[in-house]
């Protein structure tokens, strides 16, 4: 599915309008997301560096808990973002009275889309 899942919900009419205004937005929020997950893996990596480097026993086992803290939130917040993205294309499956999204469509346009958008537009390459 290397294009959107909304470009396939319909072309004529309302719909085709809708899509065409909805889609530079989802494309948009897709690039964030890519953006904020690779953000989060530095920031997770340098909580890992400053745990191991802290001079105190206490003071390494606080980074350990916040590294915690931080890979929780990422892992809700990826949870979130699955669950609000199934919602809504799966609304549209039944809505359009057809199969528009397989799971395995929904699973790229979610977790690996995002990913290798963020990493294009952080790193410049693909």
């Amino acid at each position: 599915m290397n294009g959107n899942m909304l470009l396939q919900a319909g072309s004529g009419g309302i719909v085709g309008s809708a899509v065409g205004f909805i889609t530079p937005i989802v494309d948009a929020v897709m690039a964030v997301l890519g953006i904020a997950f690779w953000v989060s893996l530095v920031f997770l990596v340098y909580y890992a560096i400053e745990a191991y480097a802290h001079p105190t026993p206490f003071g390494r086992s606080a980074r350990l808990a916040a590294i915690y803290d931080h890979v929780k939130a990422v892992v809700w917040s990826i949870v979130a973002i699955y669950l609000a993205v199934a919602f809504i294309a799966f609304a549209v499956n039944k809505a359009s009275g057809s199969n528009v999204v397989s799971v395995s469509q929904l699973f790229y346009f979610v977790f690996v889309e995002p990913v290798v958008k963020g990493f294009s537009l952080l790193f410049g390459t693909t």
